[in-house]
Parts: structure tokens; C-alpha cells; sequence
């Protein structure tokens, strides 16, 4: 009798000793984030971060729809009367879709441009063509505007309309012909802002450093390194389930990303409070649309099998 009782004694203590060491009742494998190398690289990515990441930019191949609010509705130009076919009226209208805020461009003949920009002052400008940039020539009676959509080494392609001809065309022209192009009397390049081309981003981001670890026995704490050096980072999704049952239980988390560090917390709830392993995916996505994929796993493990195992031992 003294002995069961002695026997019932170790395994009570035994009970509640693996009780007090497992936080909320979860095991789970014993990987660590560190903290340390996390917070350098917020550090690191937030003084990377204080140059702003260039706005993306899409050529314009086709003529705009009399649907397009920038080009007809909310376009001064075609509501004085002199809409497309017309330079002015496209390129003030191409401008307002780029921008996607009236642009500080000129509303007087397309001579007169070049002149206003730099009395107001209101747009950098210059002679080497940039994305997006007003082109401007002086010759003729009125002079002609348009807008750059492509650079391919040097060869520009634009996009234009003229008055009382052509409604839309893609035009290309040799950097450093541009006074021999169009209607002559180069002038400049008017910048309304910097873009890099979608399609110019062919390469995926890079994903790395992912840690994963049990957080205070309530779910999955998940962190990576993401980065992505011309378009930039636009999402990164976390889909995760457990190995038992297959999928039934997979769930695409969506994470935050703040700097170059992506981080999610996925919830034990949303996977059935399962125990066993639980797959992890790291999916990071640029704006111009490629992703990367790595992969991890962590173990989350059942205490009360633990329990057994030692009540049988005593």
C-alpha cells in the first residue's frame, strides 16, 4: 500500500512538472528567431527605405476609350472644344492618367509648354528622355507634345495625337535625332516623375533568414527576409497546413511586411489545433508580378502523449 501510494506520488509530480514546463499544454520544435539579426535587418531596410521606390510604369499602346475621364471628362482641353485628335489635349490627358492628379501643365498651345514649365518651375526638366517625360518641340505655328512610353537603348518609343489628324500612334525616334523628329525645334523633356517600366523586372525577389516558432503555445510566429531591387515587394502570403489529413486544413495567411522583414502569426485555431507537423510556405510577390517560394516546417507536439509515456515509466 505504501508503495502504490509512493507510486501515485512520483506520477502526480511528474504530471504536473511537464505541465509547468510547457506553456498553455504546446510543444513545439525547438526553433528560435533571432531577435538580434531581425532587428538589424529592420534597421538595415528602413535606412534603405529612405529613398522612396520609383512609381511603376506601363507603356500606353492602344488609343484611350471615350470612357477614360482623363483624356475626355475631367480633361480641360476636350472640354474648351478641343479634344482628340489633338496633341495637347492627349498629352495633358496621358499626363493626368500617369500621375492620377491633374497635372501643372501648360494649357495653351504646345509651343508654349516647354516655356511655361520653366517659368513656373513646377516639373524638373532636361534634355535625356525619361519615363513618362512631356517631349516638347517649338517649330510650326503651335509647336508639338507628347509622351514617352518606352526606352529600349536608344530608341524612344511615344505616345501621341495630333490636331485634326491622327487620334493615337506610337512613334519611335533615335535619342539625339529629336530635332529632326516630329514637327523639329527640340525644346526638352518635361519630368512629371520617376518610373521604372513593369516590364523591365524580370527577375523574382529573393526570400531568406525564415524563422518559424511556437508563440506562447497560441500558434505559429513566422518571420523572413524579403527583397525585391526594382519594383519593390507588393505582398507576401503565408499558406500553411498540417501533415495530417493532407490539405483539408490549408490556409492562405496573408503577412505584413515593414522594411525588408515579412512576419505572420498563424493561429493553432485555424488549423484544428492539430498536433504534428505544420507545413509553412513563404510566398513573396514583386509588383510586376513574379513570386518566390521557400518552404519549412515545425512540429507542435501533444503533451498529454507525453504524459502517458511517463506515467508508465513510474
Amino acid at each position: 500500500m505504501k508503495k502504490t501510494l509512493i507510486k501515485s506520488a512520483c506520477v502526480s509530480l511528474a504530471f504536473f512538472l511537464c505541465l509547468s514546463t510547457i506553456p498553455d499544454a504546446v510543444m513545439a520544435a525547438e526553433t528560435k528567431i533571432d531577435l538580434t539579426q531581425i532587428a538589424q535587418a529592420v534597421e538595415m531596410a528602413q535606412s534603405k527605405s529612405a529613398a522612396p521606390m520609383p512609381n511603376l510604369f506601363s507603356a500606353r499602346t492602344t488609343a484611350p476609350g471615350s470612357d477614360n475621364p482623363y483624356f475626355f471628362a475631367e480633361n480641360p482641353y476636350s472640354q474648351g472644344g478641343y479634344g482628340l485628335p489633338n496633341c495637347t489635349a492627349y498629352a495633358f490627358g496621358r499626363a493626368y492618367e500617369i500621375l492620377g492628379t491633374t497635372p501643372n501643365l501648360c494649357m495653351g498651345n504646345a509651343n508654349s509648354w516647354w516655356s511655361y514649365n520653366q517659368s513656373t518651375g513646377y516639373y524638373p526638366s532636361g534634355s535625356t528622355p525619361k519615363l513618362g517625360a512631356v517631349i516638347c518641340w517649338g517649330a510650326s505655328s503651335d509647336g508639338h507634345v507628347a509622351i514617352v512610353e518606352a526606352i529600349n537603348g536608344n530608341t524612344v518609343t511615344l505616345s501621341e495625337s495630333t490636331y485634326s489628324g491622327i487620334y493615337f500612334q506610337n512613334y519611335t525616334y533615335t535619342i539625339g535625332a529629336e530635332n529632326a523628329t516630329s514637327v523639329g525645334g527640340f525644346q526638352g523633356y518635361i519630368y512629371i516623375g520617376d518610373y521604372v517600366d513593369t516590364a523591365s523586372d524580370t527577375i523574382p525577389p529573393t526570400i531568406s533568414n525564415v524563422r518559424v516558432t511556437d508563440y506562447e503555445g497560441k500558434g505559429i510566429k513566422v518571420t523572413a527576409l524579403v527583397s525585391d531591387d526594382l519594383s519593390g515587394i507588393g505582398q507576401v502570403c503565408f499558406p500553411v497546413w498540417t501533415e495530417k489529413g493532407g490539405q483539408d486544413d490549408l490556409v492562405w495567411h496573408e503577412g505584413t511586411v515593414e522594411g525588408n522583414v515579412a512576419s505572420c502569426f498563424i493561429p493553432y485555431s485555424d488549423h484544428k489545433d492539430e498536433f504534428g507537423n505544420y507545413n509553412v510556405q513563404v510566398y513573396a510577390y514583386d509588383n510586376a508580378g513574379h513570386y518566390a517560394m521557400t518552404g519549412t516546417s515545425i512540429t507542435k507536439g501533444n503533451p498529454f502523449a507525453l504524459l502517458g509515456k511517463v506515467a508508465l515509466e513510474n
